[in-house]
């Protein structure tokens, strides 16, 4: 009775199995894949995801008026080629597994994004930006917040393979309207002094602690770079 039970359970598993595939076969068949098999579905699949680039939620027809009459003298095509920069920036910092020019906030970012890679040399190749668009703007407590959406590509190289890969990210650019209203979290925003380049240490300051060259009101006249984030 036990052998009997044993082949009633093979054929089964047989059976399921041939099932299986022939369901696999038909759903194959409908979707217009006729004549492949799973593997080179998943693998039609990686090639066009490879080849896609990654959508972006364009809010440019509902702020970039607002964001005019807000900030007048603004060249928005300006800022957006710098969250590219930055963007670029970043990456390069990765490859090289530094953070030498990048400042404030971004610095931090990327020398997270470098430990992500510690075990491994990275190359970025054939960086291309598709688009960058405007996906946010707010007015709070004090700061006004640009948030752009960056669409790109690059071929990622580890050790000796290249892979066409479609990525995003997401740069945040933020402007002191009223010092008094800013929390403390943005109390610190990366800012250089003009004259030496050594940090300031808090918005407000009317001097530079290092040089004693004149700081107050720097942080209203410039957007700067708060945030990064690939999604």
């Amino acid at each position: 009775m036990f052998l009997i039970g044993v082949i009633v359970l093979i054929v089964f598993v047989i059976g399921l199995i041939i099932y299986i595939k022939i369901k696999v076969r038909s759903v194959l068949d409908k979707a217009g894949f006729s004549g492949m098999n799973l593997k080179q579905v998943i693998d039609e699949a990686r090639l066009a995801d490879q080849e896609e680039e990654k959508s972006l939620s364009s809010m440019d027809s509902i702020y970039l008026e607002q964001i005019r009459k807000d900030f007048p003298d603004l060249n928005i095509n300006e800022l957006k080629s710098e969250a590219e920069k930055t963007i670029l920036d970043v990456f390069n910092g990765i490859e090289k597994k530094s953070t030498s020019g990048i400042k404030g906030k971004i610095k931090s970012i990327t020398e997270d994004m470098i430990n992500d890679y510690k075990n491994t040399n990275v190359k970025f190749d054939n960086f291309k930006f598709h688009k960058t668009v405007v996906s946010n703007y707010k007015k709070d407590k004090g700061i006004a917040t640009i948030t752009f959406g960056s669409s790109f590509e690059y071929y990622l190289v580890t050790n000796g393979n290249s892979v066409k890969t479609q990525d995003r990210a997401k740069t945040e650019y933020v402007y002191v309207i009223d010092i008094d209203q800013v929390p403390d979290e943005y109390k610190v925003l990366g800012i250089n002094c003009p004259n030496c380049g050594s940090p300031i240490k808090k918005l407000g300051e009317k001097n530079c602690s290092y040089c004693g060259s004149a700081v107050k009101e720097l942080h209203k006249k410039v957007f700067i770079c708060d945030n990064l984030v690939r999604y």
